[in-house]
């Protein structure tokens, strides 16, 4: 192989990196917005359970079993919304 070929299959080999690296860089950019949506969608439902602990806190004794199913429904929701984003992203 003489040195014009050697340099043109180098410089087609680098191009084909720079497609790879574009193509990986378009996932990321996607993953980022995905995983960004999800931390939103986890505070919303944290400030929610945030929500349920002044409830608790203003409830009478005779009610606040009943503010007390709410809260822990949405300390659940949060959980498990939590646990998939994480598994999500691992």
């Amino acid at each position: 192989m003489n040195r014009k070929t050697y340099i043109d299959n180098f410089s087609r080999t680098l191009r084909t990196w720079d497609r790879d690296i574009a193509k990986l860089e378009k996932q990321a950019e996607k993953i980022t917005k995905n995983l960004q949506q999800r931390i939103e969608e986890l505070k919303k439902q944290r400030e929610h359970a945030s929500e349920k602990t002044t409830d608790l806190m203003h409830s009478s004794e005779d009610a606040w079993h009943e503010v007390k199913y709410g809260a822990e429904m949405a300390m659940n929701d949060l959980k498990k919304a939590f646990r998939k984003a994480k598994a999500k992203f691992k």
